[in-house]
């Protein structure tokens, strides 16, 4: 199967490539009513002639669907904007993302350290724990899991986990800053009581979109 990570980032590409062709000829008017429905029925069309990997399928239809009920205010435009920008702004050997370190999720500890977040990393969290922090901003991520998913090289080769309580914008945006994606798994209830999850992946590839960080 493709990597979902290659395959959305090829899409984006092709779409808007396609969208300032259209544009550029004449073919599609300058305003985002227009914008939206070239790119609504680029979606349609992509998803009959199975343009894209499978990996991608829910994705599309999400879109198409988005699309049909809001109309310019799916801002697909800005959509497939945002997760390119996002997507090229990650280190890549050409089109596959780099390796992701352990160098980098430090960075990411201290960064968070500095903002005054709790970051707790010495304890396996194997199953449901309270985790009291008085109302301070908090990282826990599991000992056991971070050894496991961590080559002697200092490569990710497992997924592994980050529970968040916190301005979940702000981490998302500190993990994009040390060059990490961070994918979503549940907002608020996790095994760590008050803590949502989300997920560092080898080479940043999740099977889904990531959390995106604030558009520059």
């Amino acid at each position: 199967m493709a990597n979902f990570y290659q395959e959305i980032y090829r899409l984006v590409s092709d779409g808007l490539q396609d969208l300032g062709e259209s544009l550029q000829s004449g073919k599609t008017p300058h305003n985002p009513v227009s914008e939206t429905h070239f790119l609504s029925a680029w979606v349609t069309k992509a998803i009959k002639q199975q343009r894209y990997d499978h990996c991608l399928a829910k994705t599309l239809l999400a879109w198409q669907q988005q699309a049909r009920s809001m109309g310019k205010n799916a801002k697909l435009k800005q959509q497939f904007e945002h997760i390119h920008q996002t997507f090229a702004g990650i280190p890549r050997n050409e089109d596959v993302a780099s390796v992701t370190t352990r160098e980098q999720i430090q960075s990411l500890y201290t960064l968070l350290e500095e903002a005054d977040w709790l970051v707790t990393t010495e304890y396996e969290v194997n199953r449901k724990v309270t985790h009291h922090t008085d109302g301070q901003a908090s990282l826990v991520v599991c000992s056991k899991q971070y050894q496991e998913g961590i080559s002697e090289q200092g490569e990710v080769i497992k997924p592994i986990s980050l529970y968040v309580r916190g301005d979940a914008q702000f981490i998302v945006d500190t993990a994009y800053k040390a060059g990490l994606l961070m994918y979503k798994v549940t907002d608020y209830k996790s095994k760590v009581k008050y803590h949502g999850e989300y997920i560092i992946y080898p080479h940043n590839g999740g099977s889904h979109l990531p959390e995106l960080p604030t558009a520059s």
